[in-house]
């Protein structure tokens, strides 16, 4: 029972965590009455008989039917009702700005994609991401005042407390304010956040945070990042800056610098940039390998995935690069165990495309380096959304915005 809990703050503050949870007790429950909410909740019938008023005033609830008795008149049955209201979701990469309308729910409505105008700059990609969301609009024939807010997944270093994009490598932009720039193009309310922890949040608003709460999603793409969840909320850090992930230093004799300014880090030498990298620096020396047979012999277009596809045919280069990407994963993904003892790992991005090979090295790998003395088995999962990961987490950036009451109806 919140209300008990919580007897020194303001009643307000109060009000709405108890309206909060009785919300996600609806939404996890396929169908209940006010009566078990009562009893599940400890908070008086009187309450709950007010907050559910509201939440079916907020059209967030409606009535089903009845359930059956237990000797007085059949309960009312209450279930959560997410398709009054939409949500927009940008995953916005640096190749493609890919754009979403859903319900509450998560039920994908329409999409949309376009490519990034990267040259430009960033005032340019804003622009774009404004005629993105017009276009999503004009094609489901939406009223605007339906939806409730737009989510937006962007790599780079964010700062919690005022939005401002300290640095971001993938579009070199440094001390900019997405909200500021895009409110100039549009009237809707605007939340954004660092790609990685977008898709944990997406995970845990529909996927594994539906039976976990303690787990850490990483992208394993063309950058590297960790989006971590404890006690069933993201962990942001002082800054924001929490799960910089790709940073890790795990090889200090290495002498490549990777896009980060970092010798030696995991995203330099095991991200999809960082395998290209190094095959490109290595293929001219192995006559006898087939990387650059596969692209034609233009050097500039070998990818991560062509250095797999090389290993799975056998080939000793590509073989060589792989293992010792895998052996790098290894070694970052046990700190993130030995730091966090989360309940899951979830693992989004590029790489997954490559198949088994990719998560049967990744726990050979772990287990090498597994602390013997503490029997601690975490499972290593690829993402619930597959390529939608990160668009189901920028979607979801607003539906939780929604569901802690914290933008207007």
């Amino acid at each position: 029972m919140l209300g008990n809990d919580f007897k020194g703050r303001d009643a307000s503050y109060v009000s709405r965590l108890n309206k909060i949870e009785v919300l996600k007790l609806i939404r996890e429950s396929e169908q209940i009455s006010r009566a078990d909410i009562v009893k599940r909740m400890g908070l008086s019938a009187p309450t709950v008989t007010r907050i559910v008023e509201g939440l079916i005033g907020d059209k967030l609830v409606v009535m089903t039917g009845k359930g059956d008795s237990t000797g007085g008149r059949r309960p009312k049955l209450l279930r959560f009702d997410g398709t009054n209201d939409y949500v927009i979701g940008i995953d916005l990469g640096s190749t493609s700005i890919r754009a979403a309308i859903s319900d509450l729910e998560g039920n994908f409505i329409t999409e949309i994609e376009m490519p990034t105008d990267l040259e430009s700059g960033f005032e340019k990609v804003c622009l774009q991401v404004a005629q993105v969301i017009g276009k999503l609009i004009n094609r489901f024939k939406l009223d605007e005042g339906k939806i409730l807010g737009v989510g937006l997944a962007v790599a780079g270093l964010i700062k919690f407390e005022n939005g401002l994009i300290e640095y971001s490598p993938v579009f070199d932009w440094r001390n900019v304010n997405l909200r500021t720039e895009l409110s100039r193009h549009i009237a809707l309310p605007i939340f954004y956040d660092n790609v990685t922890r977008v898709t944990a949040l997406g995970e845990l608003v529909h996927g594994v945070g539906k039976e976990h709460r303690n787990f850490i999603c990483v992208n394993a793409g063309y950058g590297i990042g960790a989006g971590i969840i404890i006690n069933g909320a993201p962990f942001y850090g002082s800054h924001g800056f929490s799960g910089e992930f790709g940073h890790l230093i795990v090889d200090n004799k290495n002498e490549y610098i990777g896009k980060g300014g970092l010798r030696g880090s995991l995203e330099s030498l095991a991200s999809g940039y960082g395998i290209a990298e190094t095959a490109k620096r290595r293929v001219s020396v192995h006559e006898s390998s087939k990387i650059l047979d596969k692209v034609k012999g233009k050097l500039e277009e070998i990818t991560a995935k062509t250095v797999v596809d090389c290993a799975k045919e056998k080939d000793s280069l590509a073989i060589e690069i792989f293992n010792e990407a895998m052996d790098y994963w290894g070694i970052g993904l046990d700190a993130l165990i030995k730091l966090f003892d989360p309940e899951v790992i979830v693992i989004s991005g590029g790489l997954i495309n490559s198949g088994e090979i990719f998560f049967e090295r990744l726990r050979e790998n772990i287990l090498k380096n597994d602390f013997k003395q503490v029997k601690n088995e975490v499972q290593i999962l690829p993402s619930s959304f597959g390529d939608d990961a990160t668009l189901t987490g920028a979607l979801s950036l607003v539906i939780s915005k929604v569901l802690q009451f914290e933008t207007k109806f």
